[in-house]
């Protein structure tokens, strides 16, 4: 069997001033795997892991908690859903999505690889015209003191999975989230994500034991559902270009009905002295980071009127508990309203660490 060729490094830059770079190198290197795939040749678990040890990668995998037989399954994978002498398995296997999710997701990546390839092209040819788009989305929900330009900054594009994840200096973007999304509404997922980057966040080193469970509720649900305000608004049960799965708005608002009045009742258990993790106050649903509460909370914080109070407290995780609890009361629809025992708790937490709160 012909061995695959190896793609150098490609990265392509912007500017200094902005010292922001664009790197797509393992999506080259992933094509090339994917034309011998196609041509009947096996995937050599030396060149599969290869790829699998990039930088960017592996914090991705880190991030998700994979198993350390992941990168073995996903290759196996990849030989079923791109050799031709595979194809009457691949499609017994997309009859069930859900017990073939891997396979799926992958029939995704061949499926769109045409468009991808084309996507990556139009990004090298101008990734200033890119970030200036996601920048621009980001900005609308930052105060003009955090409008700023991230230092040293990694956008990372890699080829599997589909999500996207921002850590330190990088965002890293799985190559068919990027795609689809940029189709559906161009930066909205970059601007997400460096939103994660320049948000002014809370002091957690001035946050007692007792406090920093609840604390950090309050936080992840700031975190994202300030993010989520502007990329899940074109993530709706409306936006076929996206695959079912990406249309994630309908999913957190149905679930965050929910999951306010189990917050709200463990809030009042923890002003009384109990302690919860974080993962307790979000049991329920699937989606980690608080996804679900900051999607369905921001929203009637904006559908109010309420977003520029929002966006001058970036900061403030208690301060975003109290706004939406504004919201919920002057909405005709009548969300959830928390209890007057959580807003006491959440009214003194925010007293007791007022010098915790950066001053953006």
């Amino acid at each position: 069997m012909r061995s695959l060729i190896l793609l150098v490094t490609l990265s392509i830059g912007l500017s200094t001033a902005f010292a922001q770079t664009l790197v797509d190198s393992t999506c080259k290197y992933y094509f090339t795997i994917t034309d011998q795939l196609r041509q009947g040749d096996t995937l050599d678990a030396k060149v599969w892991n290869k790829l699998m040890k990039d930088k960017s990668i592996q914090m991705y995998l880190n991030d998700q908690g994979v198993d350390r037989d992941y990168a073995e399954r996903y290759r196996r994978t990849m030989q079923v859903v791109y050799m031709p002498r595979n194809e009457a398995v691949l499609q017994s296997r997309l009859k069930d999505s859900t017990k073939y999710w891997l396979t799926y997701i992958l029939y995704q990546y061949k499926k769109n690889e045409a468009g991808m390839r084309a996507y990556l092209t139009k990004l090298e040819k101008n990734p200033t015209n890119y970030f200036n788009d996601c920048y621009r989305y980001t900005y609308a929900t930052l105060p003009k003191s955090a409008q700023k330009r991230a230092t040293n900054q990694i956008y990372s594009v890699i080829p599997i999975h589909y999500d996207a994840h921002a850590e330190n200096n990088y965002i890293i973007c799985s190559l068919l989230c990027a795609y689809l999304n940029d189709k559906n509404q161009y930066g909205v997922l970059g601007g997400h994500e460096l939103h994660h980057i320049l948000r002014p966040r809370i002091d957690y080193t001035k946050i007692t034991p007792d406090d920093e469970n609840v604390v950090a509720l309050l936080e992840v649900t700031l975190n994202e559902g300030s993010a989520d305000l502007i990329d899940k608004k074109y993530m709706t049960n409306k936006d076929t270009v996206l695959l079912p799965f990406q249309r994630y708005f309908n999913t957190f608002f149905e679930e965050g009905k929910h999951l306010l009045p189990q917050i709200d009742s463990l809030l009042q258990l923890s002003a009384k002295g109990s302690t919860f993790t974080v993962r307790q106050f979000l049991k329920g649903t699937v989606f980690t980071g608080g996804h679900v509460p900051g999607t369905y909370m921001a929203h009637y914080i904006e559908k109010n009127q309420l977003k520029s109070q929002l966006v001058a407290h970036i900061n403030d995780p208690f301060y975003f508990y109290l706004l939406y609890n504004e919201a919920a009361r002057k909405d005709s629809s009548k969300p959830y309203v928390f209890s007057k025992a959580s807003v006491a708790y959440i009214t003194k937490l925010r007293k007791k660490y007022s010098g915790a709160l950066s001053s953006h």
